[in-house]
Formats: C-alpha cells, sequence, structure tokens
C-alpha cells in the first residue's frame, strides 16, 4: 500500500471481534500452532484466509478510499524486467479479480417497476405508503454494488413487492422512506383494516391449565391424567385448539431439557409438529397441516423463487385431492440459527409462496411460519393496495423445551389465539372477484441475483437476528 502511495482510511476503534462458532479470538505476540494467522482488511475489521480473498473484498467494499492515481497504470514510467515478470505473473489474478468484480456489480436492468395506480394507495393519517414503499422499490436500482442478503432482508422482498413490518422494528432499509412514526402508523393502520387485535387472557381458562401441568410436573398427576382433565375443558374453538396444542406437547415432550443439539428432523417431529397440528390440522374442516418435499401448487406454473419446495403447508383438501394451500413455512435447527443468510433466504421464500398463493388462488390473506430451532415467527401476508404486498408479523412463540416449560406456553394463549383467530378469519379465499391488475409478479431467479450478492458472511449485522435469540 506505502509502495503504490496509497492513504488509507484510519480503520474503526472501538469495534472488537467477539468467539462465534468459527473462530475464537486471541491476542499473540508470537506463532502458535494452533493460532490461525488471516490477513486483516487495512479499512475495516474484516479478515481473510487467504490474500486474494481480501483483495477481492477491498476492491468490492472499499473502492472509494483509493485515489484515482492508483486506480489507473501509468504507461510513461519504463519498467524493468522484474518488474514486467511480476506483471505477467499477476494477469491470472487481475483476470479472476475482474471476473469477480464483474460477478458482484449490480445489473439495474433486472429490476422494472410498472408506475403506481393512482386510484389505490393505503393511505394512513395522511401518510401514503404505497407511494414510500414505491420510492424504495426504485432506490434499488441506483446502487453500484450488488447487496447482500443478510443486510437487506427488506429490499429483497420490496423487490419483488413485499413490504415486511415487524412492530419494533426500525430497518435501516426502510428509514429514508418511513420514518418510525410512519412504520408505526402503518402498522395501526394495516391491524386496524384487517381487524387484528390483542386478545384477552382469559384467567379462568389459563389458571385451570396451569394447575394441569404443575401437578403433572409435580409428579400428582400422570401424562394420561392430564391429558383427561384437559379434555373435561370445554372451552370456546380456539382456545380449544389451544388445548389441542398442549395435549400433544404432553404426549411428546421430555420431563426435563435434552442436552445435546437436537437436529432439523427430530425438532420437526418432537417439537414444532405437535405444536403446529395441534393449531392448525383440522380434518372435520379439511384442513391439513403438512411436511411437504413437493412444489407448491403455484410454483408448477411460474419460473421464479418459489420453486424450492417448502418445508412446511397448510393446505386444504377438496375431495381426494388437495385444493389451496393457506399458509406456509420453513424450518431450520437451533445450530443453522447463526447462519443469517440460510435465515434470510428461508423468508425471502416463505413471503413469495404466499405471495403466489394470495395470487393465484384469490385469498384476502395467507399465513407465513418461520421456524428457527423452537422459536416459531408467524406472519400474514395481504395486499392492502395494488402492487403492495404486505407481509406483518403476528407474533414469536417459543415452544416448549420439556414439561417444567408448558406453564410459560399456557401464558401466552392470549397470542397464540390471536394468530389463530387471524389464521381462521383472514387466511381464506376472498369473497370478492379476482382483480389480477392489483396483483405484481414475482421476480424470476435470474433477476434476483443480477442485484443480490450470493456471498455469505456470518459478521454481517442482520435483522433477522435479533428475532430468534
Amino acid at each position: 500500500m506505502q509502495k503504490h502511495n496509497i492513504q488509507l482510511p484510519h480503520r474503526i476503534t472501538g469495534i472488537r471481534r467477539y468467539d462465534n462458532d468459527e473462530y475464537t479470538y486471541v491476542k499473540a505476540t508470537h506463532s502458535h500452532d494452533d493460532i490461525e494467522k488471516h490477513f486483516g482488511c487495512p479499512a475495516c475489521i474484516a479478515h481473510f484466509m487467504e490474500i486474494g480473498e481480501l483483495k477481492t473484498h477491498y476492491y468490492a467494499n472499499h473502492l472509494e478510499t483509493l485515489p484515482e492515481q492508483s486506480q489507473t497504470t501509468s504507461q510513461e514510467e519504463p519498467t524493468t524486467g522484474q518488474q514486467q515478470s511480476y506483471n505477467n505473473q499477476d494477469q491470472p489474478n487481475k483476470r479472476r479479480l475482474s471476473n469477480v468484480l464483474g460477478i458482484e456489480l449490480l445489473d439495474p436492468l433486472c429490476l422494472s417497476f410498472p408506475p403506481l395506480d393512482h386510484d389505490d394507495h393505503l393511505l394512513v393519517q395522511n401518510f401514503d405508503a404505497t407511494m414510500a414503499f414505491h420510492k424504495l422499490q426504485l432506490s434499488l436500482c441506483q446502487h453500484k454494488w450488488k447487496l447482500s442478503l443478510e443486510n437487506h432482508i427488506h429490499c429483497a422482498l420490496a423487490a419483488t413487492h413485499i413490504l415486511l413490518l415487524s412492530r419494533n422494528q426500525y430497518p435501516e432499509d426502510l428509514s429514508p422512506y418511513f420514518s418510525n412514526h410512519d412504520l408505526k402508523t402503518t402498522i395501526n393502520g394495516i391491524e386496524t383494516k384487517y381487524g387484528i387485535k390483542k386478545l384477552p387472557m382469559s384467567m379462568e381458562t389459563t389458571t385451570s391449565m396451569i394447575g394441569i401441568a404443575q401437578d403433572l410436573t409435580m409428579g400428582v398427576i400422570s401424562r394420561d391424567k392430564a391429558i383427561a382433565h384437559l379434555l373435561d375443558l370445554d372451552l370456546p374453538t380456539n382456545e380449544n385448539k389451544f388445548k389441542n396444542c398442549i395435549i400433544d406437547l404432553i404426549r411428546k415432550l421430555p420431563p426435563v431439557p435434552i442436552a445435546e443439539d437436537i437436529k432439523e428432523l427430530e425438532l420437526s417431529t418432537r417439537y414444532v409438529d405437535p405444536f403446529l397440528s395441534g393449531l392448525f390440522d383440522d380434518p372435520d374442516e379439511g384442513i391439513y397441516l403438512r411436511w411437504t418435499n413437493e412444489l407448491t401448487l403455484e410454483a408448477r406454473q411460474h419460473e421464479d423463487l418459489s420453486t424450492k419446495r417448502p418445508d412446511i403447508c397448510i393446505s386444504r383438501l377438496h375431495g381426494m385431492t388437495w385444493a389451496s394451500n393457506h399458509g406456509y413455512g420453513e424450518a431450520k435447527s437451533a445450530a443453522q440459527g447463526g447462519n443469517s443468510y440460510s435465515i434470510c433466504q428461508d423468508l425471502l421464500r416463505v413471503g413469495i409462496f404466499c405471495k403466489n398463493a394470495l395470487d393465484a388462488q384469490n385469498m384476502e390473506g395467507v399465513l407465513g411460519l418461520q421456524v428457527i430451532g423452537r422459536m416459531v415467527t408467524f406472519y400474514v401476508l395481504v395486499l392492502p393496495s395494488t402492487g403492495l404486498y404486505v407481509m406483518y408479523e403476528l407474533e414469536k412463540i417459543k415452544i416448549p423445551s420439556c414439561l417444567d416449560d408448558l406453564t410459560k406456553l399456557i401464558v401466552d394463549m392470549p397470542r397464540v389465539c390471536r394468530v389463530l383467530e387471524t389464521f381462521n378469519r383472514i387466511c381464506k379465499p376472498s369473497v370478492h372477484q379476482a382483480m389480477p391488475s392489483r396483483h405484481r409478479p414475482t421476480i424470476t431467479t435470474s433477476a434476483f441475483n443480477g442485484v443480490f450478492s450470493l456471498s455469505q458472511d456470518r459478521k454481517r449485522l442482520c435483522h433477522l437476528k435479533y428475532q430468534h435469540n
């Protein structure tokens, strides 16, 4: 760097590297076989095992720090034989770097957004959410470099016309177009428009269930006796489904937490499936929660990002065939929770699955689920105005790890019933005639890859990290 007279910015101080699943950081004054040396970026805290990776990182992230003279080669100075030899050896590396940079350059032609329908906007207290969202979409084409998925999950969803909203979350991607007040106003407007509200706690029901759970964990009654007591409770529809969920968990949960890491298959069968099946599985109404390994009904007709098979489908059976899907979900084990790229990919797919189902089946709304370990996040996707699909986070519920934790879930009964009430009322076919003009096409895989980078980095800040810790 000094040889080429490149003036580097001072590395930011006051930021430390925290130990993670991959590395433990140590201060080393001498070499040691157990200490792996990396090449550190002189402009930030990133580090790489290979010098070529550092070079690619620097040109991709800190190009603006280079003076103009360092970005061009001087043709006036004569080169020695040694320098000529060095340049010849470096040519393949330069070509490889050029290829990498070409891959990471954003292609603005990949994205195009139709003009707004001036007669159909989401207006909340004089704030035009549809216009603000459209400005966010247009801003995607103004970047020079591809965006990382971990840092920009809201932009990734916006590229396919979905606005992700979570109460008390104020992501930087939205801040230029939605102030904190605007986000609160928009969320309140969505809840009002679709009648989404908090439900009161039934103290009598809660007390009865907690009493049964405590007798079970203290050994006063057996599992069979606890299930019999719960079956004797006469409850309204949604609370009765929650009761079924508790009964299924009593049959499956261990008495104490399991010390070993739980893999995805065991997580699904022992914890997630009893919880979700108790809530949504209703054969009498033709509704089934399915762990699928097939393309969605909509993806068979479209070539877009939804061609991957979802982990979970909530489907309606008509005769002997699946007629429609009312919800989709993706599941990851807790060990994969640190992989922000994979988690963002899952949420993006859930949003696209829901969007395609809403368009193809003329639904009022579609339920989305993201499972990370024992944490389940519920979303509802709706279409409040032309071209604006809103994916609103309803609740985050943690599944108990053992019988001792059942009382915590019972206290969360009003939140679970809120999800059920929203699902039963909104996630169903619309009574209005389909209006394809209000819909927007789902982004294709090739277009998405032209705007968002395939590179992964566990150190990148991610909005979703705070949703399942």
